[in-house]
Parts: structure tokens; C-alpha cells; sequence
């Protein structure tokens, strides 16, 4: 499923990730030196590819919680 065409990352913030973990898995993939900022561009990109992932998590719903997959990816990153 491809994005909205109002999709806009950059409207959306991180929530529940924190910035050290996002620097610290930027650091593992070598996409970040130490003492290298988050850069806004990292933060879309993150936040581009989460969204892709939750697409892929909207075909899963829990019946326990009422949820897809999906809806606790975005949920972890902030965006509702």
C-alpha cells in the first residue's frame, strides 16, 4: 500500500522511541558516527519507514486489544 499523497512526516513527532535509541540504532546500521546530531532528515526517514512497516501491520488486528499491528507501530513512534 503505497503512502496518502498528504502523507507528511515531518507533522508528525517521535513519541515513545527516544532520541538516544534512534541514534543508537542509526549508530549500529553506520548511519551515524559518535557524537553525530539527529538530523531532521534522519528523524522523516525514520519516521518514512515506520509508516511503511505499519502499513504492512494494518493487515494484523489483535481481537484481544481491537488493534492492528500497524496501530502499535505508529504507536510506538507517536504518531496516532
Amino acid at each position: 500500500m503505497p503512502l496518502p499523497p498528504d502523507f507528511k512526516p515531518s507533522d508528525f513527532s517521535i513519541g515513545s522511541i527516544s532520541d538516544r535509541q534512534l541514534v543508537n540504532l542509526a549508530k549500529l546500521a553506520g548511519a551515524m558516527d559518535e557524537g553525530d546530531a539527529l538530523t531532521p532528515e534522519l528523524q522523516e526517514f525514520t519516521l518514512l519507514i515506520m509508516e511503511r512497516c505499519a502499513d504492512v501491520g494494518d493487515k494484523y488486528t489483535s481481537t484481544k486489544h481491537g488493534r492492528t499491528a500497524g496501530d502499535e507501530i505508529r504507536a510506538l513512534f507517536g504518531v496516532y
